[in-house]
């Protein structure tokens, strides 16, 4: 199981990951003015990944495992207390904090879906842009190359997201 495997290679990911499976402090409304709330409020870091990420020390099949078992929990939780509802799970990875972020919000049938990417592709691409050892500042940046990179059409992706309907 992946939390005996967090417990004794990861620890801190194993505490993130399982106060966040046993004992879940969600918030929702029923409301949709008041989901941007149900956003910020239902918003959890998981960095206990990120030592283990920089070094190689964690296998891609072992994180989404562990993303998987969390969707999985959080799933049974909302189905065990919620009736007739239906959800959003959101996993982002964030390559600038750089952290994972799970976030899980009332769905309403008038909103759009988001960009979303698989957890293979989240995982994969969070592993080769995550700035472990923070952003590097460039001193001269006057020039072509300068007036280059401040067009908005060319911004970086720094984040990525994957996300599931949850209906109970």
């Amino acid at each position: 199981m992946i939390l005996d495997y967090l417990k004794m290679y990861a620890q801190k990911a194993y505490r993130e990951i399982h106060s966040l499976t046993t004992s879940p402090a969600f918030l929702f409304a029923n409301d949709p003015e008041l989901r941007e709330r149900e956003f910020y409020y239902n918003y959890f870091y998981i960095y206990g990944f990120n030592r283990l990420i920089k070094h190689n020390r964690i296998p891609s099949d072992k994180l989404i495992e562990a993303f998987t078992h969390t969707e999985e929990a959080i799933e049974r939780y909302l189905r065990t207390y919620y009736q007739a509802k239906n959800f959003i799970f959101y996993l982002k990875a964030d390559a600038l904090i750089p952290a994972f972020t799970v976030t899980v919000v009332s769905y309403y049938e008038d909103e759009e879906a988001k960009e979303n990417y698989s957890l293979l592709e989240l995982v994969d691409w969070y592993t080769e842009k995550a700035c472990f050892d923070g952003l590097k500042i460039i001193e001269d940046g006057t020039g072509e190359e300068h007036e280059e990179a401040e067009d908005e059409d060319k911004l970086p992706v720094t984040a990525k997201i994957y996300a599931k309907m949850i209906r109970t």
